[in-house]
This record gives structure tokens, C-alpha cells and sequence, in this order.
């Protein structure tokens, strides 16, 4: 690395603003909670991958906008699936939501320069977005998690119609937040 690269690199780290370390932290701290999660529903401890993560998940913060974040979440779920059978499990919500966390702070770093600060209404804005999808996956989960207890049968039909409400309501927000930017 040469000295102009280094001092460039420096002078960067001197003007991130308190809002961008903050979010940087936060990313950190939910791609973490998803391994956590992981480790909450199997009971194995995984250290080589809480190090992988924690490693690209720096990585990400430091550059919000290149593809590391997608590896990184990449990663994780390919964790979860491999080592977590029981889709009842409470931890569900609780890695999906640190995942959509990670995912959602990730990407409104990446579009802001370093030294940015978001103004208090875009923030309120992703806040609530993040809120409303958190909300509806543990609602989904619950779904689940009632349909397991009663041991039914699939249904097809079911299914279809569900899938056919959620891409419509998502339609609709996504109609509204067009017309009303926030």
C-alpha cells in the first residue's frame, strides 16, 4: 500500500460522522446476532464462522457498496440451513430480523458518503419499512408455527393464494411509497 493510499485511507476514517459509525456498529452487531441465533437453535457453537462473519462484516461496513455483504448473508443462511431443521423454532424471527437489519443499514450506508448524515425523516422512513417487514415475518412465523400444531396437510391451493395476497399487499405499499417518496 502506498503512503498516498494509506493517507487517503486515514483521512477517511477521520471524517466518518458518529451517524455512520453508529450504523456501521449496528451492522456489525445483527450479522453477529444471526450467527448468535444459529447457535441459539442448535446448540453447537460455531467460532470459525462467528469469525468468518464477523471478519466480512467489517468488511462490508468499511465498504458498504461492493457485493461483501451478500456474501455475508450468503454465508449465514447457508449456516442456518445446514445445521437448523425445526422451523417452529424462536430463533427464526430472531436471525431473519438481524439479517434484515444488517442488510437494510448495509445498504443506506452505501448511499451515503462517509462523512454523510441521513436527515432524521429518512431514517424514520427506513426505520418503519424495516418495522413493517420484521413484523410480518414473525406474523408468518406464528402462521407456521400454528399450522405445525395442528398437523394438517399441505394445501396447494392454500399456498397459491397466499403467495397471491403477499405480492399483492407488497404491490400496494410499493404503489404508495412510488406516489409519497419519502
Amino acid at each position: 500500500m502506498n503512503a498516498a493510499r494509506l493517507q487517503q485511507w486515514i483521512d477517511e476514517i477521520h471524517a466518518t460522522s458518529r451517524q455512520q459509525w453508529l450504523l456501521r456498529l449496528l451492522a456489525l452487531a445483527a450479522s453477529l446476532g444471526a450467527v448468535l441465533a444459529a447457535t441459539g437453535a442448535n446448540g453447537r457453537w460455531w467460532p470459525l464462522g462467528l469469525a468468518l462473519v464477523a471478519g466480512l462484516a467489517i468488511a462490508s461496513a468499511v465498504r458498504p457498496d461492493t457485493h461483501t455483504a451478500d456474501v455475508t448473508i450468503a454465508i449465514v443462511v447457508w449456516h442456518w440451513l445446514a445445521v437448523v431443521d425445526d422451523v417452529t423454532t424462536p430463533w427464526l424471527p430472531v436471525a431473519s430480523t438481524c439479517l434484515l437489519v444488517y442488510h437494510s443499514v448495509i445498504a443506506v450506508s452505501a448511499s451515503v458518503p462517509i462523512g454523510g448524515v441521513l436527515p432524521t425523516a429518512t431514517l424514520a422512513a427506513w426505520l418503519r419499512r424495516v418495522g413493517a417487514v420484521s413484523s410480518a415475518t414473525v406474523v408468518v412465523w406464528v402462521l407456521v408455527l400454528a399450522f405445525d400444531r395442528r398437523a394438517a396437510d399441505g394445501n396447494g391451493l392454500l399456498t397459491a393464494l397466499a403467495l397471491a395476497i403477499a405480492a399483492a399487499g407488497v404491490a400496494i405499499v410499493r404503489a404508495r411509497s412510488i406516489a409519497r417518496p419519502s
